[in-house]
């Protein structure tokens, strides 16, 4: 309620407050995150990402940090990440994300065959190396769940949005503090 109330999504607020939390922890660093949407629309539809750390979001995390700047200028930083990740849900949830795509086409390629460049570039290896993993799992007889970390230096964050509350449970290796 209290979410819906500010005239956002739930699930986009949620990953906002994921993205200021890493960057508070962070100290001001953005991490490659992961959300896991369904593609269940499709005939064997699984899932695609949703790549939850968007320029939009950075921006948001920045102002929420900035002591100078004005609620107008958080709340407006605010709004425009959580629109721009309800946009890139929607299309991840029509297969039009880029995760699965690229992976076909890795899988396409015959033995012998060169991999297409855009696999072995630097900046592709940084974004399949998800330091945030999050997955949402809406119900009111949840209290909480988990969802564990897919890379040695990450964070699981599985959270559940209800009609009173959003809980978090974070996951990590004992020794990632």
């Amino acid at each position: 309620g209290a979410i819906k109330a500010l005239k956002v999504a739930p699930d986009a607020f949620c990953q906002a407050a994921i993205q200021l939390a890493f960057y508070r922890h962070s100290n001001g660093r953005c991490a490659a995150t992961y959300e896991a949407c369904s593609t269940r629309s499709f005939l064997h539809g699984r899932t695609e990402t949703i790549r939850s750390c968007s320029q939009e979001m950075v921006a948001f995390a920045r102002a929420m940090q900035d002591p100078k700047a004005t609620t107008a200028l958080r709340h407006a930083a605010l709004l425009s990440a959580v629109d721009a990740h309800r946009a890139y849900a929607a299309l991840c949830s029509k297969g039009q994300g880029v995760d699965r795509h690229l992976l076909g086409l890795k899988k396409m390629v015959a033995e012998g065959e060169g991999v297409p460049r855009i696999f072995s570039d630097p900046a592709y290896g940084r974004t399949k190396t998800w330091e945030l993993s999050t997955s949402t799992l809406s119900c009111e007889h949840f209290e909480s769940w988990g969802f564990g970390e897919v890379s040695e230096a990450g964070f699981g964050i599985g959270y559940t949005i209800n009609s009173r509350e959003a809980t978090f449970t974070v996951a990590c290796r004992s020794d990632r503090g």
